[in-house]
């Protein structure tokens, strides 16, 4: 289960860091040399190669120092992707060339493209990435489509004598059969139509599988931000902070609400807090119960989900789920 979250950008943010961080620099493809455009083309297709057939070790090889003393993460998303990208090909998406300066700002945003009066463009990008030691990388963004459908593998490189793996990520570009234009979409219609909690996770949703990885925004995931402005319901939890959801004269302290995918089903996952979970029955009959209120009070959960995971979480860890199916 992943929580999702948005990364939320002001246009005022935008125009004023461009003059900030002058030190800090980052061209796109096209502003590259071909020579080191071609450097950083060849080192991601090797790493793609190398995942392709499940090369951990060369992928450690050719990583920084720092990454390889910690490489559990990588090899792991190699092994769990080796389904996804087992025969496929990759089309490069976009390349950057990232140069921190001598003095890298402390939040670590960079701004690649021209930002005018109206924030980002089409070919605009900015990465978001605090504490980066002070030298030059790269970021490779590959697309693929596989045997589990569009899937998208971003490399971070950093110039040491050549292009090393600073760092990976493979995610996917759809789940439960859509894509995340077609949540996009699905978000609108639910919008329009005053369904506040599926538009709410369906953007969610979009701007997820949008998004090569969570520290980019582009033009596309700005918009899907700016739509859901507005929209979040009061009872889903924010930030950390609980919330309170009343239903038959009972108070449920709800600590959580996310979406749990998989292959086949969309569903939404609820935690909420209990005293204790020791008497397994009556904890589960009470979560059952949420579900049930959550349902009866928000009909158009029916029209958005597979089903409603409810875990009632004691303060020792304890979990005991209840499932109520709503298809």
């Amino acid at each position: 289960m992943k929580q999702l979250t948005f990364k939320f950008l002001a246009a005022s943010l935008v125009l004023t860091g461009c003059l900030s961080a002058v030190a800090q620099t980052c061209l796109s493809k096209d502003e590259i040399t071909e020579p080191a455009r071609k450097a950083i083309e060849a080192a991601a297709q090797r790493v793609f190669d190398q995942t392709a057939s499940g090369d951990v070790n060369s992928l450690k090889t050719n990583s920084i120092p720092s990454l390889q003393t910690n490489f559990s993460g990588i090899a792991g998303a190699v092994s769990d992707n080796k389904d996804a990208i087992q025969g496929a090909k990759p089309q490069l998406r976009s390349i950057y060339l990232l140069d921190t300066g001598a003095n890298p700002g402390p939040d670590g945003v960079f701004y690649c493209g021209v930002f005018g009066a109206n924030g980002m463009s089409n070919s605009t990008a900015e990465f978001d990435l605090p504490g980066l030691p002070v030298g030059k990388y790269a970021i490779a963004i590959q697309d693929f489509i596989g045997n589990k459908g569009p899937y998208a593998l971003t490399t971070i490189f950093q110039d040491m004598s050549g292009w090393k793996i600073a760092g990976y990520y493979i995610r996917p570009g759809s789940t439960s059969g859509h894509d995340g234009l077609w949540y996009l979409q699905q978000a609108r219609d639910y919008k329009s139509k005053g369904q506040a909690h599926n538009a709410w996770f369906y953007y969610l949703t979009s701007w997820d599988l949008l998004s090569p990885v969570t520290f980019m925004n582009t033009n596309m995931l700005s918009k899907i931000t700016q739509e859901s402005n507005g929209i979040q319901p009061k009872d889903v939890p924010v930030g950390g902070n609980p919330v309170t959801f009343s239903a038959a004269g009972k108070s449920y302290k709800i600590t959580d609400m996310s979406i749990f995918r998989t292959d086949k089903n969309f569903d939404l996952a609820v935690k909420y807090s209990v005293p204790s979970t020791s008497d397994f029955n009556a904890t589960q009959a009470d979560a059952r119960a949420l579900a049930n209120a959550m349902v009866a009070q928000y009909p158009e959960l029916k029209d958005g989900f597979n089903n409603i995971w409810v875990h009632a979480v004691d303060a020792n860890g304890g979990d005991v789920v209840g499932l109520v199916k709503l298809k």
